[in-house]
């Protein structure tokens, strides 16, 4: 078996060892090739070795590792990014379905991060999820990776009405009234989709406060734009009156 090769890009030397001590501890099949700690340095060493997984520190001394991958867009590898910062770039990371872990990082957390990037080594829809990551950062879109069993779906978050938690994941039904099913927990989605107007209005149900035109609180029943009603629960009635309440584009 061809050894995985790869290329750390990072800026502290304290983490380099770290990273690379896990590595040698923990994955035989992979071979550092090099590492790099700016951002023209990176372009011109994934150029040349060419790898097959990139672990990548955001931020670093002269710009982001997202300068890097600009240049090398034409490239074939996975990346595995790391981070310090909790802000907006995390939560495109996140929604692109991009593997990432916080700095100062948990061995456990790493090993976990990197395994799943190799299982995705032979990912055919790997570009579009770096796609989605590229148009929430540099055009401020609220795109969002949908995994299905075999297939994935990118959209805007506000394409979502509702979801709906069934066995073996959940179903997201869409503004053109179609719908995606999900091969993860209704939770996973909700964590990423609260800061978007979206409530869990029921334990198993999931909705956009945007797409809501009336409640019917004789039947504990949502409608949304599609014409579906949602059922909600009755301790969760005021939360979600105040929610629309302070919602502007409630009407």
């Amino acid at each position: 078996m061809n050894k995985i090769r790869t290329i750390i890009v990072e800026d502290d030397n304290f983490n380099i060892m770290a990273v690379s001590k896990i590595i040698e501890n923990h994955f035989p099949e992979i071979t550092i090739v090099d590492t790099a700690s700016l951002v023209n340095e990176s372009i011109n060493k994934i150029k040349l070795h060419q790898p097959d997984l990139l672990l990548m520190d955001i931020h670093l001394i002269d710009g982001t590792s997202f300068d890097v991958i600009r240049q090398c867009r034409d490239l074939d590898f996975k990346i595995v990014f790391m981070s310090a910062y909790h802000e907006y770039v995390i939560k495109a990371v996140q929604y692109a379905a991009v593997d990432f872990v916080f700095k100062p990082f948990d061995i456990n957390e790493m090993v976990v991060a990197i395994d799943k990037a190799i299982d995705q080594l032979q990912d055919k829809d790997y570009q579009l999820k770096l796609e989605t990551l590229f148009n929430n950062i540099e055009q401020d879109q609220n795109q969002i990776i949908l995994q299905g069993r075999d297939n994935l779906k990118a959209c805007n978050v506000n394409e979502i009405v509702w979801g709906k938690a069934i066995q073996g994941g959940a179903n997201f039904y869409m503004k053109d009234n179609s719908y995606f099913f999900v091969a993860k927990p209704l939770r996973r989605y909700e964590a990423m989709l609260t800061d978007h107007y979206f409530f869990r209005c029921h334990p198993h149900y999931l909705i956009n406060l945007q797409h809501v035109i009336d409640i019917k609180a004789e039947h504990q029943r949502v409608k949304m734009r599609t014409g579906d009603e949602v059922a909600y629960e009755n301790r969760r009635y005021y939360q979600l009156l105040d929610l629309l309440e302070h919602n502007k584009e409630y009407a």
